[in-house]
């Protein structure tokens, strides 16, 4: 399911979509793409069955980050087929792909190179990307209070989260990936500033990097 606007990831949970046919209910494990603004459910397999028509409703307590109400969908109805998995792309590399994106497009103008880096936002490579990025708390970042009570993490996003178990970083809770949306919890303007903005697959390797861990690669 796309959706409109971003959501709070806070409020992304189980109980809020729920996959029946009749009186069964399927169970499974969700999925928040933070760049594509889309959510997918992974059901158990042998809890559908080809042929029966299924309803998947979400609840009204999945939000959007600033709390509002979200548009459709609410109810989706289909029905399950097989389909062959899809390789996963391997995970970008943060020496060959992340941080020459962001080198080439956040450190001119005098705005996050290694000299007077802005916000301590360090982008002039890749060892800088690791010690000023992960895991650092972002200095510029929503603290008002409507926020704080939906959700307490947004006062205190780091730059980049790298989960608490590795290899399940959380791009949804990582500050540049909403400063590089223009879109979300976020302070200022969309990075980097005064340029075009990234396109969406250049967003997608630093997001997929995020949420591989942010793996020092």
């Amino acid at each position: 399911m796309r959706f409109d606007r971003l959501l709070a990831p806070s409020t992304i949970t189980r109980s809020q979509l729920r996959v029946t046919t009749g009186g069964l209910q399927a169970f499974g494990g969700l999925r928040y793409d933070v760049l594509r603004r889309e959510l997918s459910l992974y059901p158990n397999p042998n809890d559908l069955r080809p042929g029966l028509e299924y309803v998947l409703t979400v609840g009204d307590g999945l939000r959007s980050w600033d709390g509002s109400a979200l548009a459709a969908p609410v109810v989706v109805r289909f029905l399950p087929t097989v389909r062959e998995p899809v390789p996963r792309d391997a995970v970008p590399s943060l020496r060959r792909d992340v941080a020459p994106l962001l080198t080439q497009h956040c450190t001119g103008g005098g705005c996050h190179g290694e000299l007077t880096p802005a916000m301590g936002l360090d982008l002039s490579s890749a060892r800088a990307i690791r010690a000023s990025c992960v895991g650092v708390l972002a200095r510029q970042r929503a603290d008002r209070v409507a926020l704080e009570m939906l959700d307490p993490r947004w006062s205190t996003l780091p730059l980049i989260d790298p989960g608490i178990t590795a290899g399940q970083g959380r791009p949804e809770y990582s500050y540049l990936v909403y400063k590089l949306l223009g879109d979300g919890p976020i302070w200022g303007a969309r990075m980097p500033l005064g340029r075009a903005p990234l396109r969406e697959e250049e967003i997608r390797l630093v997001v997929d990097w995020v949420t591989a861990g942010a793996p020092d690669n």
